[in-house]
């Protein structure tokens, strides 16, 4: 709906931040799945507003079944190593990564389509020697389709090799066990938070933020293209979620699901933009202002909203200026103590 909540307020009224060009209701808050006591409407509300609305996990849904339905390899066809079927699941993951990348890309920052409307903040992509080719787009781009969607390929290409072979458990049909098929979505959203948090906490150790994580964090305001700009051994360890299906059974959709979810998810929530608007309307959320934090103040938010790791261990930023001073504060502490 358009309205004067999708432009930048002249003023800054109570509730608001001078930071930013356009931030959600402060404070932000995270899913309410897990709070105690039990909040079952709360819980029942936040997952129906995930999964009964256009958002990006029902996308990559979508991406999903088209992809197994429409382009996949067959698994008997699987159990060799064999350029053929390989280079096919390159193909998807390549062509799905540059069809939506490019396509928010072009829109919300080449042709503008939505000016500033929605935007978190309020500077554009850079021309700087900091980023390869000195240039934050090209950069971009060439990190996420040079590294990532090859690394990508070759954990989803390792996994359905093994699958093939019969080597770890699989679901076979799928009335064969509808309901586990049905809830292992919501348990791979939630395994993606958990995991996710603990290998952000992991790349933030100072050796490893400076060899490997500084490579992403180049992005402070940051595009489309934004979310999969890391150094190879960052994506190494961001994929390797993909670990859980060779414990747990899985039907192959399961599995491109997560893999879509964990690549095309980077590209919606690094987009730059609260949501896309087609007309002046709310057509998908897009990005994560949760997220947007973490770019600007490195040392919170590690995590994602679906399970409140961050707020469990402290490094929870709910956007407003005093959890700012309060994230400034402990890396004031953590700079005194590493001079000692």
């Amino acid at each position: 709906m358009a309205d004067a909540q999708h432009d930048a307020p002249s003023s800054v009224p109570a509730g608001r931040s001078r930071v930013w060009n356009y931030h959600p209701a402060l404070p932000i808050r995270m899913s309410p799945v897990f709070d105690l006591p039990p909040k079952p409407k709360a819980a029942l509300a936040w997952l129906a507003g995930t999964w009964l609305k256009v958002t990006p996990p029902v996308s990559h849904m979508v991406f999903a079944v088209v992809a197994f339905l429409a382009f996949w390899p067959a698994l008997p066809q699987m159990q060799s190593l064999s350029w053929t079927w390989m280079a096919q699941i390159f193909a998807i993951n390549f062509a799905a990564t540059v069809i939506l990348a490019g396509a928010l890309h072009l829109y919300l920052f080449v042709y503008a389509g939505q000016q500033m409307r929605l935007k978190f903040d309020v500077r554009p992509m850079e021309k700087s020697p900091r980023f390869t080719f000195s240039h934050q787009t090209w950069d971009n781009i060439f990190w996420s389709l040079v590294s990532g969607v090859p690394i990508w390929s070759a954990w989803m290409i390792l996994y359905f090799w093994v699958a093939a072979n019969g080597w770890v458990s699989t679901q076979g049909a799928i009335l064969d066990a509808p309901v586990w098929f049905v809830l292992f979505f919501f348990v791979i959203r939630f395994w993606q938070s958990f995991h996710f948090y603990w290998i952000h906490r992991l790349i933030h150790i100072p050796w490893l933020f400076k060899n490997v994580h500084h490579l992403h964090h180049r992005n402070v305001s940051v595009g489309p293209w934004s979310g999969l700009a890391m150094h190879p051994a960052e994506h190494l360890l961001y994929y390797s979620g993909i670990l859980i299906h060779f414990v747990l059974p899985s039907h192959p959709i399961h599995v491109i699901f997560h893999m879509f979810a964990l690549n095309l998810g980077a590209i919606y929530s690094h987009s730059g933009f609260e949501k896309l608007l087609v007309r002046n309307r709310d057509a998908i959320k897009a990005g994560s202002f949760h997220h947007q934090l973490h770019h600007k103040y490195f040392e919170c938010n590690y995590g994602s909203e679906e399970i409140p790791m961050d707020r469990w261990f402290g490094s929870f930023h709910d956007g407003t200026e005093a959890a700012t001073a309060q994230v400034r504060a402990r890396k004031k502490q953590r700079a005194a103590r590493a001079e000692r």
